[in-house]
């Protein structure tokens, strides 16, 4: 109950039954006029926006789209299978659209969970671009809303001096940079009320704004989330000292701030544990903590990313788009030197300053800040929160500086301008710093002086210099917006035969019900399959099953930390994955692999002569091995975790029960070879085939001559050639023949080059302007081969009888005992049933699913439900009702109070 009380603190005057009596009811004109600021506030970054899309021809006011990076790869494909989703009931847990499968709740969770993404179900289809896209503007406005709306109540004031603040916190550097980053943006106009909140926690008591507004940033995106939580707890210390100024008042603070922190994140366990139980598997889940102390760049470095018309940064490097405002490097000196200003309050304030400025140049805190890994490009993804702090002092600047005098006035001029001139003479930097920018910087910021001169005066008049300051303001927010963010790409070749492929998928549908996956030989993005809506077997997701990549990795195919992608597949690993589809823009792909079986527009879909349906039989039939796998090539590592070894295997602990986690103890031919270091993954493939009984090499060495910067390779027979890259220096190559020419990129994620067909005599010359050696191997498939190892393998498959996105059911009969492999990767939450009884799966290659199945015929159910999903829900729920129960609690203590009060007064005037 003490604790209550305390919660119900400073609130005397809100719950005075004269003051309520008399406050007139609220209306919609009385609220515009309240907070006409926070609406133009609002205005001004929206309209700015907007003009640089018109300007810029995004579509409907041309041919361009506001598609950059993730947003281009990654979220427009994402939202448009969650949009089919919504639009045809399915559900939500699981999709074969996204990769091999994948868990498409933790997908949500990571890419689509704002709130604001289920109004994507009132648009057509057509319009998914345009609905991300200025769902944009409408984010960067309400940034700018919520930033002034922390303002005025922060200060207790209505000025119109904080709009130039809240219009450079929505315009700022780091959303110039980042602004394509929808998935963000709830995070980045929330702050300043979870700001709001926490400070109304510690000073008032208060817990609603932030308890709520906290829980829907977690839910909206937690990895940013992760960022906001460690700045609340820096923070929370800064209000500590402010304004607690006894240990009482501070333990209750402590208390509040403990209690409402956790009910926020247990609000989001719906989402939150669903989603550790998914990036479990990713490549993400390990860290390895910076052992040495480093220092990226200097201070000055950092600092001179103040000025305007900065080239703002997205890749590896670590700079931070800090841009605010230039007016920063005069208010800032102000503030320091008004000494109206608490010293304790200013003190703490600027520390916190000084650690975030720190952060992004020193390893360890940068490792620190990023959830314990280093980001993959976009650096200093928490910098809107020091762009925040800042502009907040630089608001209490202006807000007390008649406070200030003259001199102190010149002094802060003097040194801000002579601090640009200073950077323009020492950074010679000319991709960041563009001729301009330290002109415009200075320009920009005499402006400022000048308008702060003529404030300060008192003789002039404040409404002309209102106007005349915000049309400044929005002056340079719109160039620095302009000349550094919003680059566009074509709609229409984004969206090109996107229609085509969608009507071959539904027509093959159609006439082959069964399950399998379509690719392309070329592809927009590595997400097609998941924007067009079919199984697929590559995908760009931080999502991305680990596994899965490192099976890539062994096999030759495109893969990071990020994604795996089909690029590199020969017709063995096709087969592997179950790809019976193939789309070209070519009518002439090899005819010996691929059989042309439909097209529309430029679009052709080919059948594969080769594959394998979802699952094939590992058998002890003549031609297998167990017990002596093949040898390995000479110099390569022994095979290790091979059946007939012993294996080290650890305990399973109570995590990994929980997430559902499988140790594999059985280990098959084809994983012996898998598990074998030391072959190139062309290698790898035929000692596979070796494993299978097959004497013959499945890709015969061909030889190769080095001339020059360059390979060549003369075709001794007519068939299908591959290349293999041993050279990781080399990143793209070039082929040309009589018959054909190819261009191959991003080889530094070691795949496979196919080098098509060739016939008898062909002259291949293969080179690069990477390295003057490719260190390249070149091969020839050998079709033969390739059909006797399909046949072994597809010898006993499972049937498919039913399927949706969340189950699986199919037959098959097994003629002798072994392992049934399923090209499906496993994640917790998979529920697998044979002959109606649940058994725990195994694993090949420690990524699919495999089943121990002995002789006779069996029917196979697979059952897919998050793990942690039910977990989730439950601590959701029982966080809710608490804090349903605490603001229930308030009220009754509040009402209690005010009871007590009345018969207080009630005695005293009977007494009187």
């Amino acid at each position: 109950m003490k604790f209550l009380n305390t919660m119900t603190a400073g609130r005397t005057a809100r719950n005075n039954p004269s003051k309520t009596a008399a406050s007139e009811p609220p209306s919609p004109g009385r609220g515009i006029k309240n907070n006409w600021v926070c609406l133009l506030s609002f205005a001004i970054p929206f309209l700015i926006m907007l003009a640089i899309f018109i300007i810029n021809g995004i579509f409907p006011f041309g041919d361009e789209s506001f598609m950059h990076s993730d947003m281009y790869h990654q979220y427009v494909p994402f939202l448009s299978e969650m949009l089919s989703k919504i639009r045809s009931g399915d559900s939500l847990s699981y999709s074969w659209n996204v990769g091999v499968g994948s868990n498409f709740l933790a997908l949500y969770a990571y890419y689509m969970a704002s709130p604001f993404n289920w109004l994507v179900a009132l648009f057509p289809d057509k319009y998914l671009i345009e609905f991300m896209s200025y769902l944009v503007i409408l984010k960067i406005g309400f940034s700018g809303f919520t930033f002034s709306w922390y303002l005025t109540r922060h200060f207790k004031t209505r000025s119109a001096a904080v709009v130039p603040f809240a219009v450079f916190y929505a315009m700022s550097g780091y959303l110039a940079a980042y602004n394509w980053n929808v998935m963000w943006l709830d995070c980045i106009f929330l702050f300043p009320l979870i700001a709001l909140g926490l400070e109304k926690l510690v000073t008032e008591g208060k817990y609603r704004l932030y308890c709520i507004s906290l829980a829907l940033c977690i839910l909206s995106n937690y990895y940013i989330s992760i960022m906001v939580c460690i700045f609340l707890v820096l923070y929370f210390l800064v209000l500590l000292v402010s304004h607690c100024d006894s240990l009482r008042r501070m333990g209750g603070a402590v208390l509040r701030f403990a209690l409402f922190s956790v009910l926020a994140g247990g609000m989001a366990a719906i989402l939150l544990i669903p989603e550790y139980s998914a990036l479990h598997l990713t490549k993400f889940s390990d860290f390895n903590f910076p052992s040495k102390l480093t220092f990226y760049f200097s201070t000055i470095d950092m600092l001179a990313r103040h000025c305007m018309d900065v080239a703002v940064e997205t890749g590896l490097d670590h700079w931070p788009n800090i841009y605010c405002g230039v007016a920063v490097f005069l208010l800032v000196p102000l503030y320091v030197s008004n000494a109206k200003i608490s010293l304790r309050e200013k003190a703490a304030k600027l520390g916190l300053l000084a650690f975030l400025l720190v952060s992004f140049s020193t390893n360890v805190l940068n490792f620190m800040w990023h959830g314990m890994n280093y980001p993959d490009s976009l650096p200093c993804r928490q910098s809107f929160m020091y762009i925040f702090l800042l502009l907040t002092l630089c608001c209490e600047a202006v807000l007390r500086i008649r406070e200030c005098s003259f001199k102190s006035l010149g002094v802060s001029f003097c040194l801000s301008l002579g601090f640009v001139l200073l950077c323009e003479k020492l950074l010679k930097d000319d991709e960041a710093y563009a001729v301009e920018t330290f002109l415009l910087t200075a320009v920009f910021l005499c402006l400022y002086g000048i308008f702060a001169y003529y404030y300060k005066k008192k003789n002039f008049n404040i409404k002309l210099l209102a106007v005349l300051t915000l049309v400044v303001v929005t002056a340079e927010a719109s160039i620095n917006m302009y000349q550094t963010s919003v680059s566009v790409t074509s709609r229409s070749k984004y969206l090109e035969n996107h229609d085509n492929y969608q009507l071959l998928v539904d027509r093959i549908r159609e006439q082959d019900p069964d399950f399998y996956r379509f690719e392309k030989f070329s592809r927009v993005t590595k997400n097609d399959g998941t924007m067009i809506g079919y199984p697929t077997a590559s995908l760009f997701s931080s999502t991305a099953n680990g596994q899965v990549e490192e099976f890539y990795e062994k096999l030759g195919m495109s893969h990071s930390k990020v994604f795996y992608c089909f690029d590199g597949a020969t017709p063995l690993t096709s087969s592997l994955l179950s790809v019976r589809y193939m789309f070209s823009k070519s009518s002439k792909e090899d005819p010996n692999l691929y059989t042309l079986i439909d097209s529309e527009g430029d679009i052709y879909l080919y059948e594969c002569n080769y594959t394998l349906p979802l699952g094939f039989m590992v058998s002890e039939h003549p031609g297998f091995d167990i017990t002596d796998p093949p040898a390995a090539p000479s110099g390569s590592e022994p095979a290790s975790g091979t059946a007939g070894m012993e294996e080290e295997t650890e305990t399973p602990g109570a995590l990994d029960e929980f997430l559902g986690n499988v140790e594999d103890t059985q280990t098959d031919v084809l994983e012996a070879v898998l598990d074998r270091e030391g072959s190139n993954p062309v290698e790898t493939q035929n000692l596979m085939v070796r494993a299978l009984g097959l004497q013959s090499p499945l890709f015969e060495s061909v030889p190769s001559q080095e001339e020059g910067n360059g390979t060549i390779i003369t075709a001794q027979q007519s068939g299908h050639y591959y290349a293999y890259v041993g050279n990781s220096k080399v990143d793209t190559l070039k082929m040309e023949s009589e018959s054909l020419s190819k261009s191959f990129t991003k080889l530094k994620y070691h795949y496979i080059c196919d080098l098509g067909w060739h016939d008898e005599g062909d002259i291949i010359s293969l080179h690069s302007e990477d390295s003057n050696s490719l260190s390249l191997s070149a091969y020839r498939l050998d079709e033969t081969i390739l059909a006797q190892a399909i046949d072994i393998l597809d010898s006993e498959t499972m049937t498919v009888d039913s399927f949706d996105s969340t189950h699986i059911r199919g037959h098959i009969q097994v003629s002798k005992a072994g392992e049934l492999v399923l090209s499906v990767p496993y994640e917790p939450g998979w529920k697998v049933l044979v002959d109606g009884e649940e058994v725990q799966p195994g694993l090949f290659d420690d990524t699919f699913i495999s089943l121990s199945l002995e002789a006779g015929e069996h029917t196979v159910e697979m059952h897919y439900y998050p793990a942690g999903l039910t977990l989730g829900i439950v601590i959701t729920l029982i966080c809710l009702a608490a804090f349903v129960l605490i603001i229930i609690l308030e009220k009754r203590i509040s009402r209690d109070g005010n009871g007590k009060s009345k018969k207080l007064k009630t005695a005293e005037g009977s007494n009187d």
